[in-house]
């Protein structure tokens, strides 16, 4: 049994992007319907009603914001490989210590009726005024996830399979300022994967075994440079950030790898209560990769529109452009466009990469009176495939 792409594919709700599980189990559980303001233990905040030119500034910026915000959210929710199901978690946002980035902390769980269960936690955190940044994750899926193969042909084809998977996963990154807006450090990512095939193989075939049964374990330099004026909501300034991780049985890892990732994002304001912000993104391997650690499309926010995994290869890029409009009091909508591409590796992308576009349209909302983070709707439109994305920040 597999799906045919001769008609546009169902719309899925994507349910990945920090972006791995952060938006599966603190994002994703907590952005399906409005979160609630869950408590407010500050002194009251400006007016929900500000006007777009007191929105000039991030919210909440330069405050004493060292009490939290609390988000809350048990909700229902379906999903073509899921099924209907329910999910539900809690975020914090606080600033112990009274910096200039605040704290994030979450966690959630997920079950859906086809057997889908889950569960995980996040947390972010900053010290000694920026200087030193740390986040941390840790999760656990067993779910159905559709398969579509590696390369241009197979993502054309459309035709997946159903694998029933179990994994865990733990990442770790931690950075020093080294010059003004500079960080570097180090980022570790440990991965079990056990997974087997759903249903009857049709045209496309289920991963090698080894890669269905395996361990990644990677540990590599990253660099960023932050002149943002906010992490969560970016009026203005750039963000270049990389990594490069290296996976080796020393480590504990199935396979000899390596994945190299890097992004470069900038945002000006148009005027009152409007900004473009812009975003390219490349990513390369080389060496023995697992099917699901390969660069690909659909698990992240690069381009909106296209299943998780459709698309994979051992290359990839993706361009994209974003208009944000305060439309009145807490509400926002943007309109996005990008093009990208897989490749078998990081020098075939000019000359052997395919061209995917992508496109659509989004409302924001921001649920706290002085925190500027918001909650995120997007319908994206791809070729042959369209999605609904959920989250909290922004896409880029």
């Amino acid at each position: 049994m597999y799906r045919r792409a001769a008609k546009r594919q169902p719309i899925p709700v994507n349910c990945s992007s920090p972006k791995s599980w952060v938006l599966v189990l603190t994002v994703w559980l907590l952005a399906f319907g409005t979160p609630a303001r869950a408590q407010d233990i500050r002194s009251p905040g400006p007016s929900e009603t500000k006007s777009p030119a007191a929105q000039e500034e991030p919210a909440g910026k330069g405050k004493d914001r060292r009490k939290a915000d609390v988000l809350i959210a048990p909700v229902p929710f379906s999903s073509p490989s899921s099924g209907p199901g329910l999910a539900g978690g809690v975020v914090v946002f606080y600033n112990p210590n009274g910096g200039p980035q605040q704290w994030i902390t979450g966690g959630g769980v997920i079950w859906t009726n086809r057997g889908t269960k889950g569960l995980g936690a996040y947390h972010s955190m900053s010290l000694n005024q920026d200087r030193f940044r740390f986040n941390a994750l840790a999760t656990y899926l067993n779910a159905i996830q559709r398969y579509f193969g590696v390369g241009e042909s197979d993502g054309d084809r459309g035709e997946s399979l159903e694998l029933r998977n179990k994994t865990f996963e733990t990442r770790l990154h931690a950075q020093i300022r080294v010059f003004p807006h500079g960080y570097g450090g180090l980022q570790y990512r440990l991965m079990t994967t056990n997974a087997e095939p759903n249903e009857d193989p049709g045209r496309t075939q289920p991963p090698p075994q080894d890669e269905l049964n395996s361990t990644l374990s990677m540990l590599g330099p990253s660099f960023a440079y932050d002149a943002r004026d906010s992490q969560t909501q970016p009026r203005r300034g750039v963000l270049l950030s990389s990594s490069w991780l290296f996976g080796a049985k020393v480590l504990g890892n199935s396979f000899a790898h390596n994945k190299l990732s890097l992004s470069g994002s900038a945002y000006e304001p148009l005027g009152t209560g409007t900004v473009v912000a812009a975003n390219v993104r490349i990513c390369a391997t080389s060496g023995h990769v697992p099917y699901y650690d390969l660069c690909m499309f659909g698990s992240d926010n690069a381009l909106r529109g296209y299943p998780s995994g459709r698309y994979r290869d051992r290359a990839s890029w993706a361009a994209q452009v974003e208009l944000r409009q305060h439309i009145i009091g807490r509400w926002g909508g943007v309109a996005f466009a990008g093009l990208g591409g897989i490749a078998p590796s990081a020098g075939d992308i000019v000359g052997k990469g395919n061209m995917l576009p992508a496109g659509g349209i989004g409302v924001r909302y921001r649920p706290f009176n002085d925190n500027d983070v918001q909650v995120r709707l997007d319908f994206g439109l791809g070729k042959d495939a369209s999605g609904i994305y959920l989250g909290l920040g922004e896409a880029f």
